[in-house]
């Protein structure tokens, strides 16, 4: 099974959670202002957070520009409060739908360092279980 990771990371948090899952399945993570999809793709992790209420424009652009000949389904992965766990996957998965790419139901969440909020996170468990989470769906 074909597997790419791609995220977008404004603090770091979710850069670290796209490198475990990357690591698990075989790949690289690529950040999203660079990366592309140009082959097919058996399962794309797609991360993301929100920052002011939103995902960054750079998420919404890249989901606008994949193929969806090119890619047979995506899991979403986000850090952030907990609050924002529903929004960030949400927005996502909305914007893959609009472009007919299967999702899947599965996703992975884990609390960013924010400031003074989340100090720790992502921590060794959260990656530690974003490592598993990824096996978990390539293993069905």
């Amino acid at each position: 099974m074909r597997a790419k990771v791609v995220y977008q990371s404004t603090t770091g948090n979710t850069k670290k959670v796209a490198e475990a899952i990357a690591n698990a399945v075989g790949c690289t993570a690529e950040p999203m202002n660079v990366a592309t999809v140009s082959e097919p793709v058996d399962m794309l992790f797609l991360g993301a957070s929100i920052h002011a209420g939103d995902v960054d424009l750079s998420v919404k652009k890249f989901i606008e520009g994949l193929d969806a000949t090119l890619v047979k389904r995506v899991t979403v992965f986000g850090t952030g409060f907990e609050e924002s766990r529903d929004k960030a996957v949400g927005i996502m998965k909305d914007l893959l739908a609009r472009r007919g790419i299967a999702v899947t139901d599965k996703c992975y969440f884990c609390l960013g360092k924010f400031v003074l909020f989340n100090r720790h996170h992502p921590d060794t468990q959260d990656l530690t279980g974003a490592e598993e989470f990824a096996r978990g769906v390539l293993a069905g």
